[in-house]
């Protein structure tokens, strides 16, 4: 039986992490960011993975929604990119995101309390 290493399924996981946070940025008009995590995604992917397929489809699906030159852009400074740099692209830009929605939920619980 063929046993898959630790780190091989890690980096699986990493994949679809920066591919599903692309997702969300294409959702939302970014195409310079989802770009840039498709492209990292994308780069570090291994060429004999099963899911290469997967990404190549989310990342057609992307580009033809968004600007495709800002897209392009953003695609090649991904493929640049080392798994810690994606990882640190990835989660500083999330990190921001979900502390502005905190620190919004937490004044407007106090303005309902004050009022």
């Amino acid at each position: 039986m063929c046993q898959v290493l630790p780190h091989v399924e890690q980096g699986i996981g990493i994949v679809k992490g920066l591919a599903g946070l692309a997702e969300m940025a294409a959702a939302q008009g970014q195409a310079e960011r989802a770009g840039r995590l498709f492209g990292a995604a994308a780069h570090l992917l291994p060429a004999t993975s099963s899911y290469r397929e997967e990404v190549n489809r989310r990342v057609a699906a992307a580009r033809a929604q968004l600007d495709a030159a800002t897209f392009e852009v953003g695609w090649t400074a991904g493929q640049a990119m080392t798994e810690e740099q994606a990882i640190s692209f990835a989660l500083q830009d999330a990190w921001l995101r979900c502390w502005h929605r905190s620190h919004a939920a937490v004044h407007t619980v106090r303005k309902g309390v004050r009022s």
